[in-house]
């Protein structure tokens, strides 16, 4: 869990990129969801560069991922299109990372969607 008891206190700071991660369940139904953001962006002050590609390619990605996962789709066909959309936004999706099917009292299912394949993921 993070932070861990044993960190210490951290204070966010105007500009920070933060992500949020939530999970709930219900009689072992489980859904979790992510945000990210940049601290003390308005209208007026909008996120521009990197942070501002970074997020974008994490939105967009996840977007089309949601659009892809149906029946009869192939996972590898959803991670080359999570990283072209990252490579139109010269960012790299995590290494490794990925995203399960869930099942009732099992956060990882058996299926799963790799962000970014290493050499042990191929």
């Amino acid at each position: 869990f993070s932070p861990l008891r044993s960190a210490p206190d951290v204070k966010l700071a105007d500009g920070d990129l933060v992500k949020i991660d939530l999970g709930v369940h219900l009689d072992g139904f489980i859904s979790v969801c992510a945000h990210s953001f940049v601290i003390g962006a308005t209208k007026e002050k909008p996120v521009t560069g990197r942070q501002a590609d970074c997020i974008l390619a994490a939105y967009y990605a996840a977007e089309t991922a949601v659009r892809m996962v149906k029946d009869g789709k192939k996972t590898d066909e959803v991670t080359k299109a999570i990283q072209m959309i990252a490579e139109d936004f010269k960012c790299s999706p995590v290494e490794g990372m990925l995203s399960h099917q869930l099942e009732r009292n099992k956060i990882d299912g058996e299926k799963a969607v790799i962000q970014n394949p290493n050499e042990t993921h191929r």
